[in-house]
């Protein structure tokens, strides 16, 4: 059963095939306002941002802390120049705003009744110090939906906790299977916890929007980083239901322990190919040439039942022939016959993949002080949807004055004395 056609914004009045003709975006008329910094809160502001909602990123006085992350462009520290505030911030706009004074907050107070999503990542606490607390912003403006992101969540005994990204993939994610048994764990590279929070924060966030488009009312909702990643079907969620079923816990495996699976080199650099124990394994042994193994009593059994022989020369066969070919060659072949992997991409190959190229995903974008450069572009390619022309990160406070004067109808020269007194 299709679900109801139901246009997300408080000024929609139309749906269906009838308003794709009017709306250029899937967001628009929803109104987003961010006060959150660095990573997890940003994203989901930009996924919201990116398909046309009207987000604006409230910043302290010296900025988002993410505008002093580098790299920098030309290596030159410079808080319009980051590399992480400029891809995290497309499509949104700034305003300046100081919260620890009552007179910020009372201007915060004004931007959030017009607001149909707050995204904050303030510590648990925070907000209802400052008298910004959800039950007293939703108290005259029920249909608000705010998501306050934490390291850990705004209850349970490690609500006060700090986390970092090395922390949280630690406890909540990855990081136990990632890397040699004989060594250290390894995070994975980035922010792939907070980037994984960001999402789950935009996503819940649009339900609750939705559900409000149906005559219901807002929520809170309380996202913690480490059960975006304990939850994550790709990362600890699996393991815990496996060890839930079996008793064992998975661990660490050494390289190459399982045969013709996982990471190899290949002449180029590396592939993540899937063979062993599947049903492609015995076409598998035509393409890399030793289709005499076909006839082993091994090559139908389960991967755990191969011999050690058989295993050894399976080995020895697939990396010699992974050694002979390019990354990209050796993929396409073994795809061919509906194997399972793919190349290991550096920066570079993902700049220069043609697959990506040809299907638009680099924008480029220019930028007043960090010049022209390509971004990753949206995601989602929407038939009835058009894709706009990104525009840039916003300077730090760019939208003070249209925002402040304009909008909210605060006198210049008192824009001033706020300016003077740094509240803006």
């Amino acid at each position: 059963m299709a679900a109801p056609t139901v246009p997300l914004g408080r000024h929609a009045a139309t749906s269906g095939r009838a308003r794709r003709n009017t709306v250029a975006q899937l967001f628009d008329e929803i109104r987003v306002l961010e006060l959150a910094r660095n990573v997890a809160g940003p994203f989901a502001g930009k996924l919201f941002a990116d398909y046309g909602a009207d987000v604006l990123k409230v910043e302290p006085p010296d900025g988002d802390p993410s505008r002093a992350h580098g790299p920098f462009k030309d290596d030159i520290p410079n808080p319009e120049t980051s590399a992480l505030f400029l891809h995290l911030n497309t499509n949104k706009r700034s305003v300046t705003l100081n919260l620890e004074q009552e007179e910020g907050r009372e201007i915060f107070r004004r931007l959030a009744a017009e607001a149909d999503i707050i995204v904050e990542d303030y510590r648990p606490g925070q907000m209802e110090e400052w008298g910004l607390g959800y039950e007293e912003l939703a108290r005259d403006h029920p249909a608000l939906v705010m998501a306050s992101i934490t390291p850990f969540g705004q209850t349970g005994p490690w609500r006060d906790y700090q986390g970092s990204e090395i922390t949280l993939q630690a406890m909540g994610g990855p990081l136990h299977t990632n890397g040699s048994p004989h060594r250290e764990p390894i995070k994975s590279g980035g922010y792939v916890a907070h980037y994984h929070a960001g999402i789950a924060t935009a996503y819940a966030a649009l339900m609750a929007r939705f559900r409000v488009e149906l005559g219901g009312e807002g929520d809170h909702i309380d996202q913690a980083v480490y059960e975006a990643q304990a939850g994550f079907r790709d990362r600890r969620t699996v393991y815990l239901t496996g060890a839930s079923y079996t008793g064992f816990a998975a661990t660490r495996q050494p390289a190459g322990a399982r045969v013709a699976n996982g990471v190899r080199p290949a002449q180029d650099g590396y592939v993540n190919i899937y063979a062993g124990g599947t049903k492609h394994f015995i076409p598998f042994l035509d393409v890399i040439g030793r289709p005499d193994l076909k006839e082993h009593p091994d090559a139908p059994k389960p991967l755990h039942e191969y011999s050690p022989e058989f295993a050894a020369e399976v080995e020895s066969a697939w990396t010699g022939w992974l050694m002979e070919r390019p990354k990209l060659e050796s993929v396409a072949l073994t795809q061919a016959i509906g194997l399972l992997g793919g190349a290991v991409f550096g920066t570079d190959d993902l700049l220069s993949d043609p697959h990506y190229r040809g299907r638009g995903v680099w924008e480029t974008i220019e930028h007043p002080v960090a010049g022209t450069a390509e971004y990753p572009g949206r995601q989602l390619l929407l038939s009835e949807t058009p894709r706009q022309q990104a525009r840039h990160a916003p300077l730090l406070g760019a939208h003070n004055a249209e925002v402040y004067y304009d909008r909210l109808g605060i006198p210049r020269e008192e824009l001033a004395r706020l300016r003077a007194q740094n509240v803006i």
